[in-house]
């Protein structure tokens, strides 16, 4: 009886060992490296951009002040100014977005009693205000040597968007990046290199049009007041909005007559409108802000359809291992998830000078299952909009991905909603805005690779900053 049980759970034992090596062998192989997929890639160095939505938006600056050497241009969607939550989880919450006034009321608690947890800017003078302290903390950093000169912001170009209807991240808050871009004591980059839209009427989304959109209820429609869903609801957080602006753009008279009509062009549209009528353009937002910062002389070559399956993944863990001794450890304390993804358009395999553009997701965008199919579908890497621009115009586009850390305050990091890095408590702590940022070295490094591994963008060792 004995040896019949011993030899019973044998095979058992051996089968959940086996099980378990064939998964920890298909988990290591799950992707190739970034070198390999971008092996015969020629990036030119002086065209590299960033641009992102949500926490990607506050990622993007943030890269983007870190890094502003080497970066070219940046598109801000929905994000905030540098250094905005000062290092508090609260501040990130109540300043610099809306997350606990939108959860109070979602609760049903007292009006008054939400509306106290709204903390962000009200007005423009208060907008000056916090984009002042966040330039000062990035003179700080620069006279600590902890990103770049910020005389490299001079110059590049800028697009930013706050949608309409954004109950998750304010106007004020986007303001105030507006004013760290372009006010004479800041960054003092000139009116013509940046393009604000304040009155896109959409959500907090990823606005695009209905070019080369997937079948199926993956990209959501632009829902307007008063059936505007829930701000922080299931879906992918890209909403298909041309209908919206081709009806705002009628009600508007942004659709002129046919320029032979006699005074046509001093009418149409109307100068109050003409500002609305400039944003109602951008519906392929993609478009507009890869517009704005190549210029559209760059981008001649229009969009073309891509399929979704030319969207490649990478090993992250491979590019952690350029900078550390313990790659996994590393990934999963930056909350960064195993596999990233890049789109490469076919001329740029053959040895062609591209463009490389780096696009960061926004809160919960990371890693969406895709329900067409109920596998992971890197639905912002696929369907944003920046593939079918980059495909016709030479220009790789990279996606680093973050994703939910469900971690302890004992032990962090806690990013339950997959949220790249802006406030540092209990995520990747002290100098997340710097460039020995965990996350911003990871992209850093990314930037490297693909510019065929020269040292471009400084890659600190990890070590900490003075006064962590």
């Amino acid at each position: 009886m004995p040896r019949y049980s011993i030899n019973k759970r044998r095979p058992r034992f051996l089968a959940t060992t086996a099980a378990a090596m064939l998964a920890a062998v298909q988990w290591a192989a799950a992707a190739p490296s970034l070198d390999d997929v971008v092996a015969g890639v020629n990036i030119d160095p002086a065209q590299i951009s960033v641009s992102g939505i949500s926490s990607g938006g506050f990622m993007a600056h943030q890269f983007h002040v870190a890094h502003s050497e080497y970066i070219m241009g940046v598109g801000v969607v929905a994000g905030g100014p540098y250094y905005c939550s000062a290092g508090s989880i609260l501040d990130a919450v109540t300043k610099c977005s809306q997350f606990v006034m939108l959860e109070c009321r979602q609760l049903g608690l007292d009006a008054k009693l939400c509306g106290k947890t709204d903390r962000a800017p009200k007005n423009r003078q208060e907008a000056r205000r916090v984009a002042a302290a966040s330039f000062a903390e990035a003179k700080t950093q620069e006279a600590a040597g902890r990103i770049s000169k910020l005389a490299g912001l001079k110059g590049d170009r800028v697009y930013l968007i706050s949608a309409e209807h954004d109950a998750i991240v304010p106007h004020g808050v986007m303001d105030a990046v507006f004013h760290f871009y372009a006010d004479a004591d800041k960054a003092a980059i000139e009116a013509g290199h940046i393009d604000y839209n304040r009155s896109f009427p959409a959500r907090h989304t990823m606005i695009r049009d209905a070019f080369n959109k997937p079948a199926g209820d993956v990209v959501g429609n632009c829902a307007q007041p008063p059936t505007l869903p829930p701000p922080v609801d299931r879906d992918a957080f890209i909403d298909d909005c041309e209908a919206v602006a081709r009806q705002r753009q009628a009600r508007d008279q942004c659709i002129c007559p046919p320029a032979a009509a006699a005074g046509a062009a001093a009418v149409c549209p109307p100068a109050g409108k003409r500002a609305i009528c400039k944003d109602l353009q951008d519906v392929d937002l993609a478009g507009a802000i890869l517009r704005r910062i190549y210029g559209a002389e760059a981008l001649k070559g229009g969009r073309v359809a891509v399929s979704e399956s030319e969207v490649k993944a990478f090993d992250q863990r491979s590019v952690f291992s350029k900078f550390s001794d313990i790659p996994y450890s590393e990934l999963q304390n930056a909350s960064m998830a195993r596999e990233g993804y890049v789109f490469i358009p076919k001329p740029c395999t053959d040895g062609r000078k591209c463009r490389l553009h780096v696009a960061f997701h926004g809160c919960r965008q990371g890693g969406l299952t895709d329900r067409r199919s109920g596998q992971s579908g890197n639905l912002f890497a696929k369907f944003a909009g920046y593939n079918e621009w980059a495909q016709a115009n030479d220009i790789v586009v990279v996606y680093p991905q973050a994703q939910v850390r469900n971690g302890t305050l004992a032990s962090p990091p806690v990013n339950p909603r997959g949220c790249w890095d802006w406030w540092g408590q209990y995520y990747t702590h002290t100098g997340y805005h710097t460039q020995a940022g965990k996350q911003i070295r990871a992209v850093a490094q990314m930037i490297n690779t693909l510019a065929g591994g020269r040292e471009l963008l400084p890659v600190t060792n990890g070590q900490p900053l003075s006064g962590q």
